[in-house]
C-alpha cells in the first residue's frame, strides 16, 4: 500500500489530471449547483490541508484526489452553462427564425467549390418580430451557396441577415453528435445565408490592435489564393490543409484515398507537424549556436535552439487558424520543450498530465473530442517504448564496414524506428478510431513511411519557406511552391495506391466502452512485471471482442421480434430484426450530396452501434433516390445475400449503378412475386403485398409514376405487424381495397413521408393501424405529414410518430408484448 501511495505522489500531476477529467465525465451524467460544488471543494481542500499539517501523506492524497474530481465537475459545469445567459445569442435563438444581426467577420471563410462556410462572432440581433437590436455575444457558423465576396475580409464588422437555428443531431443512435462537435469549438448557433446581397459591411476605423489581431487570418486568405492560383485544385487541397489548416478544397475521392491509407492524420495539422517543424528548426538553431562561441561559453546550446523554435511555431499555429486542435498540438510540444530547458525531459508522463491539464482548463469538452483522445494516446504509446526507440536509434554500426554498408544500415534503422512509432501509435489509437470511424487500415504503418517524408519533410518545409518569400518576391516564392507540389502529387498517387488495395481496410461495429477500457487495460498489463504468456493471451483475447462483438452473439438466441423506422430526413429507411438474429433493411435514402451520403453517416452508424456487420437482405421499394441513394454503401459494408426490387429501372445512371454494383459482389438480385415471403425466422415474416399495378397488362390513361410501382411489404408476427407501402398514391390505395388485399397491421409506414397524393381516408381505415409512423424531414413540417393525415390521427386518436419530430422509432415484439420506444433528435 505504502509503495502504491509513493507511486502515485511521484506522478501527482499525472494522478490529479486524471481524477479533474474523471470530474469532467460526471458532469456528464449529473450536475450540481455551483453553491453546491465549491461548498464541497472548499471541504475537501480543508481536509487535504488538515492533512498534510498532521503529516498524514495517504489521506492527504486522497482528500486531494476527490477535490481535483469535484473542481473537474465544477469547471465543466460552469463552462457547459455560458451558453445559457442571456448575453449569449444561443439563449434567444430556440428554433429557426429570420434574423438580422451585426457581428465580426471571425476567421478566413471556406469555399469547397459549391458552398462557403463562415465564423461570425455576433455583437448585436434583432429577432424576425423585434422592433430593434438587443446586445449577444457567441460565435455564429454560417453557410451560403457560392463563393464568399473577396472584398470582404477577415476582421470586418459586417451586418448580415440569415436564417438561425440550433445546430441538429438526427435521431438514431450512433449518429455524429454535430451539436457538441461544435460546441466544443465554441459554436452553438448555426445559420443560413441566403444571398451574398444579404451581406453588407458595416463602415467603422479599427484599432492597430485589432487589425493585428486578426492579420493572421488576412495572410491565410492571401496564402490560399495563392495556393489557387499555382496549383490544380486537387494540389491547392492537400497544400492548404498541410499549411493553413483548410481542408475545404479536397476532392471527396482524395479524401478517402487518406482515410484508406491511414494517414488522414497527415491533413490535420497536429502535433507531428509542429513536432517535425520544431525538429527541423532545432536542427538549424543548434548547428548556428555551435558556430557560436560567445553562446557556447555563456548558455547551453540544446536549450537556446530550443527556446528559438518557439515563435515560429506560435506563427505556425496562427497560420493554421489557431484552431482547437492545433492550439492543443502547440500546447503540448511547446510543454515538452520547456520540460527540457528545466531538466525534466525525464518526467514525460508528467510533462504530458501538464499539457492535458491546461487544454482541460482552457476547453473541458476537449475531453469529448476524437482528436484530443487520439492525441493523447499515440503520444503516450510513443512514452512507453521511448526507450527501445532510443536503443535502434543508436546502435552503433560495425567498425570494420565499409560507409555505404553503414550508411544503408543507418537508413535501414531509422526506417524500422519511423515503422515502430506508426505500429505503436497505431495500438495505442486503435479502439480509439473504431469508435468513432468503425475502420482501421491495415495498411496505415507502411503507408505513413512513405507520406510522411513527402509530406511532412519535403512539400511542408517549402510552403513554410514559400510563404515567408510571398511578400518578398513572389516570383521566388511560386517557383518554390512548384517544387513542394512534386512532393503533393507523388504522396496522393501513393494514398491511391495503397487506399484501394483490397486488403487495406478492415471495418468493425462500434465497441462497447467496457471493451474500450478492457482493450487498455490488458495493453498495460503488458507494460507490468507480469509474466508475457498471461498477459498477451489476455490482450490478443480482448482484441477478438472487436471482431465478434457480444450482442451479435447473443442475439443469435433471441426469439424477439423488432423494426426500426430511422431517421434519415426527407428519406426511408426501415430495419426489420427477426428471431435469430436475423436482419433485412427495406430501403435506405435520403438527402444526400457530395459530402453527405445517408447510407454512410446514418444508416452504417446505427447498424455498427447495433453490432451489426452483415445483413440478410436489402430491400428497395422503387427507384427514388429517397429510397436508395445511400444502398451502395451498405451493399458494400453489410454484403447482403439477397437485394430485392420491384423490377423497375430509377430515374438516373445512379440506380443502374447500384444494380451494376449488386452484381460485381456477387449479391442476388430478385423481383418478389405475389404473396412471395422474402424472410421467414420463427413466427415472423416479411411478405410481398403484390402491387396491382407491377407487371400489370391493364391499360392505364396515364403512365404510372415511380410512385406508384412502389412494392407494398408487410411484417406479420405473433402481435406484431407492420404495412411498408413505399410511395403509393391514392390511385394504388384504392386498388388494394378494390382487390380485398389484406392490409390491416397494427402498424402503419405512412405512404409517401405522409403526403396529402397518399394516405386516402379510406385506405388509413382499411389498415386501421393502432400507430402510424411517417419518415420524413424537418424543413416541411406541414406538408409532411399533411395537415389531412394529422387531423385523421387526432380523430381517430392514434398516436402519429414522425422521426423528424420523435426521432428513430423502435417497436419490440417481445414475450407477447409490444414495446415501442423512441431517440429524439437533438439541437445542443
Amino acid at each position: 500500500m505504502i509503495r502504491f501511495s509513493n507511486l502515485l505522489t511521484h506522478y501527482l500531476l499525472l494522478v490529479l489530471t486524471l481524477a479533474f477529467s474523471t470530474g469532467i465525465i460526471l458532469q456528464h451524467f449529473f450536475s450540481l449547483t455551483p453553491q453546491t460544488n465549491i461548498s464541497i471543494s472548499a471541504l475537501l481542500l480543508t481536509a487535504a490541508l488538515y492533512c498534510f499539517r498532521q503529516d498524514q501523506s495517504e489521506r492527504t492524497l486522497f482528500f486531494l484526489l476527490l477535490s481535483a474530481i469535484t473542481l473537474g465537475h465544477f469547471h465543466a459545469g460552469n463552462f457547459v452553462n455560458r451558453p445559457l445567459q442571456m448575453e449569449n445569442i444561443y439563449s434567444r435563438i430556440t428554433q429557426e427564425e429570420d434574423t438580422v444581426l451585426t457581428g465580426t467577420l471571425h476567421s478566413m471563410p471556406l469555399f469547397d467549390g459549391k458552398n462557403s462556410t463562415i465564423l461570425v462572432d455576433c455583437h448585436t440581433l434583432r429577432l424576425h418580430n423585434a422592433p430593434t437590436f438587443s446586445s449577444i455575444h457567441g460565435l455564429v457558423r454560417f453557410k451560403m451557396k457560392g463563393p464568399w465576396p473577396k472584398e470582404l475580409l477577415p476582421g470586418e464588422e459586417l451586418v448580415i441577415r440569415a436564417q438561425l437555428s440550433r445546430p441538429y443531431r438526427f435521431g438514431n443512435t450512433g449518429s455524429f453528435d454535430y451539436p457538441s462537435f461544435l460546441a466544443s469549438r465554441g459554436i452553438q448557433i448555426v445559420g443560413r445565408i441566403l444571398s451574398p446581397a444579404h451581406i453588407h459591411p458595416l463602415a467603422k476605423d479599427f484599432s492597430r490592435i485589432h487589425s493585428l489581431r486578426y492579420l493572421p487570418e488576412r495572410i491565410r486568405l492571401t496564402v490560399r489564393e495563392q495556393l489557387d492560383k499555382t496549383f490544380h485544385p486537387q494540389q491547392a487541397g492537400i497544400y492548404r490543409a498541410l499549411l493553413i489548416g483548410d481542408r475545404s478544397g479536397i476532392d471527396p475521392e482524395t479524401l478517402e484515398d487518406f482515410k484508406a491509407s491511414g494517414c488522414m492524420h497527415i491533413l490535420a495539422i497536429s502535433g507531428l507537424h509542429l513536432s517535425l517543424l520544431a525538429s527541423a528548426l532545432f536542427v538549424i538553431c543548434y548547428w548556428l549556436a555551435r558556430r557560436s562561441q560567445y553562446l557556447m561559453l555563456r548558455f547551453s546550446a540544446k536549450k537556446l535552439a530550443l527556446l528559438v523554435t518557439i515563435p515560429p511555431l506560435c506563427g505556425y499555429a496562427l497560420l493554421a487558424g489557431a484552431q482547437t486542435p492545433v492550439l492543443r498540438s502547440l500546447i503540448m510540444v511547446l510543454i515538452f520543450i520547456l520540460a527540457f530547458c528545466v531538466n525534466r525531459q525525464r518526467s514525460l508522463f508528467t510533462a504530458l498530465a501538464c499539457a492535458a491539464l491546461i487544454i482541460l482548463l482552457w476547453n473541458p469538452l476537449s475531453l469529448f473530442t476524437v482528436s484530443f483522445q487520439l492525441s493523447f494516446m499515440a503520444v503516450t504509446s510513443l512514452i512507453l517504448i521511448l526507450p527501445r526507440l532510443i536503443s535502434l536509434v543508436q546502435q552503433e554500426a560495425v567498425s570494420n564496414r565499409n560507409p555505404p554498408q553503414r550508411i544503408l544500415t543507418a537508413i535501414a534503422r531509422w526506417a524500422c524506428a519511423a515503422l515502430l512509432v506508426s505500429v505503436s501509435a497505431t495500438i495505442g489509437t486503435a479502439p480509439l478510431l473504431i469508435q468513432a470511424f468503425n475502420r482501421l487500415s491495415t495498411v496505415g504503418p507502411v503507408a505513413n513511411l512513405f507520406l510522411e517524408p513527402l509530406l511532412c519533410l519535403w512539400s511542408l518545409p517549402l510552403g513554410l519557406l514559400a510563404i515567408l518569400l510571398l511578400f518578398i518576391s513572389p516570383q521566388a516564392a511560386e517557383w518554390i511552391l512548384h517544387l513542394g507540389g512534386y512532393g503533393i502529387s507523388t504522396a496522393m498517387d501513393l494514398a491511391s495506391v495503397f487506399g484501394n488495395a483490397g486488403f487495406a481496410n478492415v471495418w468493425f461495429p462500434t465497441p462497447h466502452i467496457l471493451i474500450i477500457l478492457f482493450y487498455y487495460l490488458a495493453l498495460a498489463l503488458c507494460f507490468t512485471k507480469i509474466s508475457r504468456k498471461k498477459t498477451i493471451p489476455l490482450f490478443l483475447g480482448v482484441c477478438c471482442l472487436f471482431f465478434f462483438p457480444v450482442q451479435t452473439l447473443t442475439e443469435q438466441f433471441s426469439t424477439d421480434s423488432e423494426i426500426t423506422f430511422l431517421d434519415v430526413g426527407q428519406g426511408s429507411s426501415s430495419l426489420l430484426s427477426f428471431p435469430g438474429g436475423k436482419k433485412i433493411l427495406i430501403d435506405g435514402g435520403g438527402a444526400s450530396s457530395a459530402k453527405f451520403n445517408v447510407g454512410e453517416q446514418l444508416i452504417a452508424p446505427y447498424l455498427w452501434h447495433r453490432g451489426i456487420t452483415s445483413l440478410e437482405a436489402i430491400v428497395i421499394s422503387h427507384a427514388d433516390a429517397d429510397h436508395y441513394s445511400g444502398i451502395p454503401f451498405l451493399l458494400q459494408r453489410f454484403h447482403p445475400k439477397t437485394l430485392w426490387i420491384n423490377g423497375s429501372s430509377g430515374h438516373d445512371q445512379q440506380y443502374d449503378y447500384l444494380l451494376s454494383l449488386a452484381r460485381d459482389l456477387n449479391i442476388k438480385i430478385k423481383t418478389p412475386e405475389k404473396n412471395e415471403v422474402l424472410l421467414e425466422s420463427g413466427k415472423t415474416k416479411l411478405i410481398n403485398v403484390e402491387n396491382p399495378f407491377l407487371n400489370s397488362e391493364q391499360t392505364l390513361p396515364n403512365p404510372l409514376s415511380s410512385n406508384d410501382k412502389s412494392l407494398i411489404l408487410q411484417l406479420r408476427g405473433n402481435n406484431l405487424s407492420c404495412l411498408f407501402p413505399g410511395d403509393i398514391s391514392q390511385l394504388v390505395e384504392h386498388k388494394l381495397i378494390a382487390e380485398k388485399s389484406t392490409l390491416h397491421s397494427s402498424f402503419l409506414l405512412s405512404p409517401h413521408h405522409g403526403s396529402k397524393n397518399s394516405n386516402s381516408r379510406e385506405f388509413l381505415e382499411a389498415v386501421h393501424p393502432d400507430h402510424i409512423i411517417v419518415s420524413a424531414g424537418r424543413f416541411r413540417p406541414l406538408l409532411f405529414p399533411s395537415l389531412q393525415v394529422r387531423d385523421y390521427c387526432s380523430e381517430q386518436k392514434i398516436p402519429l410518430l414522425n422521426t423528424a419530430e420523435v426521432g428513430a422509432v423502435t417497436i419490440i415484439e417481445q414475450k407477447g408484448q409490444v414495446k415501442i420506444s423512441s431517440f429524439p433528435p437533438s439541437r445542443q
